[in-house]
């Protein structure tokens, strides 16, 4: 039984890995040679190198950064090779997952020879779900041929703070939930037409966050707006919620002890039995100031998965430094308290579930997602 667990613990990790290719001998080849790793998560930026030079060199802007200190993408020739060797090394069907929103947020950039697309405030302020479904077209194109089967958007927190990181950073479609809603389902039903999944993100809403969740914890009890929900609500009624990743924020209204990502009254009360929600929820990465300010990796991991997290994401990216043993130490820590019934077997099973189920979608040569057409709102 012991190895049927590490199994299922291993498919419910998403790790990001330093390197631009694949050999045996790197940590991300060893783990995919003895692992039936869940996913991984590419990135344009080493983190840690970026930001010891930052501090340096304040004016250095991340664009210069993704040059001067590339991780996992270089350029499309080298990516697709890298995710040739990713599938192919694995011992089950893996997620390869970046975040692709458009504008700031792509990790696919120009930098490494990928073209630019628009900012969702840009294609919102637009207000043309058609030109939406475009980009969105473009970009899932793009992903597909770099074999990439899982972008981490979009974003459908609406942008109500004017000073917070979603508005700042142009990532939201717009303050009202019926354009978000309408923008969203054009960006999914594109990325549906090439297979490739999406996740809808930051539950249940970042829009109204005073504080970036990279760097502290941000307490939304007085801000956040019941609107706030609808996007998701919408989306997941029309069965367009492949993913959900949730937000490092606390509403002390919900949850008077524990963040949306640890909490079991916001997961599994709100987003699943009120919500409807019976997909896989993935957590923002556990790495984030938000988290490790308060909480040990072992105390957050447990407590996520005990909440109702099936797919636990883990940068490997933070300003903190990079382990290469990252996977093992997470997978430990989850063994760990299955072994000593802190998370109970029906919870492991439950996740697993739930990620086959989706993965039957990523398999190769079986074609596209079928398209849901959902209504207007």
């Amino acid at each position: 039984m012991s190895a049927k667990i590490l199994e299922m613990i291993s498919q419910m990790i998403m790790v990001g890995f330093k390197e631009a290719e694949l050999q045996e001998d790197t940590p991300i080849g060893k783990i995919l040679s003895e692992s039936p790793l869940g996913g991984v998560i590419l990135y344009d930026i080493h983190l840690p190198d970026y930001c010891e030079a930052q501090r340096k060199n304040p004016a250095l802007s991340r664009s210069e950064g993704a040059c001067l200190f590339p991780r996992n993408v270089r350029s499309q020739e080298q990516v697709r090779a890298l995710s040739h060797q990713l599938h192919r090394r694995a011992k089950a069907p893996l997620f390869i997952a970046v975040d692709m929103e458009g504008g700031r947020v792509s990790r696919l950039g120009p930098q490494a020879g990928f073209p630019h697309f628009p900012s969702p405030q840009e294609l919102g302020m637009k207000n043309d779900p058609k030109e939406t479904y475009r980009v969105a077209c473009s970009i899932s194109v793009t992903l597909k041929e770099c074999g990439i089967n899982v972008n981490l958007a979009p974003v459908v927190d609406l942008a109500i703070h004017p000073q917070g990181l979603i508005c700042r950073g142009g990532r939201s479609f717009g303050k009202d939930p019926s354009a978000v809603y309408r923008h969203a389902r054009a960006f999914i039903l594109a990325h549906r037409q090439q297979g490739i999944l999406t996740a809808l993100k930051h539950f249940p809403g970042t829009g109204n966050a005073p504080e970036d969740p990279h760097l502290q914890m941000p307490d939304i009890t007085a801000f956040f707006r019941d609107e706030e929900l609808k996007p998701f609500a919408w989306l997941i009624q029309d069965g367009l919620a492949d993913l959900i990743m949730t937000s490092h924020l606390h509403h002390r209204g919900w949850d008077g002890e524990f963040p949306v990502t640890l909490s079991a009254k916001i997961l599994t009360g709100l987003l699943r039995q009120k919500l409807g929600y019976s997909g896989v929820i993935i957590s923002d990465d556990l790495l984030m100031g938000a988290i490790i300010r308060k909480y040990s990796l072992e105390e957050a991991a447990v407590l996520a998965v005990n909440a109702g997290v099936d797919l636990l994401l883990v940068s490997n990216n933070s300003p903190e430094g990079y382990d290469p043993d990252l996977f093992y130490r997470l997978r430990a820590i989850l063994k760990h308290a299955v072994d000593r019934g802190q998370i109970p077997m029906g919870r492991l099973e439950e996740a697993h579930r739930r990620i086959a189920a989706l993965k039957n979608f990523i398999r190769p040569n079986e074609g596209t997602r079928s398209k849901a057409t959902g209504g207007e709102r």
